[in-house]
C-alpha cells in the first residue's frame, strides 16, 4: 500500500512516498534538509532507504536541498530535461506574478540557490516501479517549462506548483483551491490544470497548503479554459 507523508517547511512541501522502497517528491530549500531527514527518521527509515529524489521542478524552494539530500540519502536525482538551465544555473528564471500579491513573494523565492545536475533525465511518461513506487510522471509545463507531477496508482496524485493551496504560502485555509503565485507560461499552466481536471485522483497533494480535494479544485477551476488565471487567483 502506497503511503504518502506530507513533510511542511518554511516555504514549501516535500512529500515522502512509501511504497515497496520509499522515495522523496521534492527537498524544499537547502535549509529545509534537517527537517526532511527528521521526518524520515520518524517515518521508521534511515536516510540510506531513499530509493529516489524526484524533483517535481527546478525552482530552488523545491530543489535547494537536491544535493545535501542526496549525499544524505545516497538516492540519485531526477528532473525534468527542460528545467536543466534552471537547476545548473542555480537561478529560478521566470517569475511572471499571477496577482498583485505576488510581488510580496517575490523576493524570499528570486535569490539563487547551488546549482545542481540532476542524475536522471525525465521526459514524462516515466513509471517509477523499479524505485519501489507504482506511480507514472506526467509532465505538466506552465509553472516551468519542465514542471512535472506524480501519478500514484493508489488514487492520489503530487502535482507540485500546477496549483496550490490557501493563502499565505498555505498556512491559512489550506485545502482552498489556488492558481500559484508566479507563473511562466499562462497558456501552459491553464492547459495543465485542465489536464488535472481530468484524472480521478481523489487527493492532490500541492508544493505549497494542501492537500486538496479533486472535487474542491473541479469546482475551483472548472471555467479554467475561458479565465485568465489572475482572474482565478
Amino acid at each position: 500500500m502506497t503511503q504518502v507523508i506530507k513533510i511542511r517547511l518554511s516555504t514549501s512541501n516535500a512529500y515522502l512516498v512509501k511504497g515497496e522502497r520509499p522515495i522523496l517528491v521534492d527537498t524544499g530549500t537547502e535549509e529545509g534538509v534537517p527537517a526532511i531527514l527528521k521526518a524520515i527518521a520518524q517515518a521508521g527509515l534511515a536516510p540510506r532507504d531513499i530509493a529516489l529524489i524526484m524533483l517535481t521542478h527546478g525552482h530552488g524552494d523545491h530543489s535547494g536541498g537536491a544535493e545535501k539530500l542526496k549525499a544524505a540519502t545516497g538516492a540519485p536525482i531526477a528532473l525534468h530535461r527542460l528545467d536543466l538551465e534552471i537547476a545548473q544555473s542555480g537561478q529560478n528564471g521566470v517569475l511572471r506574478p499571477s496577482r498583485l500579491s505576488s510581488r510580496f513573494w517575490k523576493p524570499l523565492v528570486a535569490h539563487p540557490f547551488s546549482p545542481f545536475t540532476p542524475d536522471i533525465v525525465l521526459e514524462g511518461g516515466e513509471r517509477l516501479a523499479q524505485w519501489g513506487v507504482k506511480a507514472s510522471v506526467v509532465h505538466l509545463p506552465g509553472h516551468t517549462a519542465g514542471h512535472c507531477a506524480l501519478r500514484l496508482d493508489n488514487g492520489e496524485a503530487i502535482v507540485g506548483d500546477v496549483m496550490m493551496g490557501g493563502y499565505m504560502g498555505g498556512m491559512l485555509r489550506s485545502g482552498f483551491p489556488r492558481v500559484h503565485y508566479f507563473y511562466r507560461d499562462a497558456a501552459q499552466l491553464r492547459k495543465s490544470i485542465e489536464t488535472v481536471l481530468t484524472w480521478n485522483e481523489r487527493t492532490l497533494y500541492v508544493g505549497h497548503g494542501g492537500p486538496l480535494s479533486m472535487a474542491a479544485a473541479r469546482a475551483r477551476f472548472g471555467q479554467i479554459s475561458v479565465s485568465p488565471a489572475a482572474t482565478l487567483a
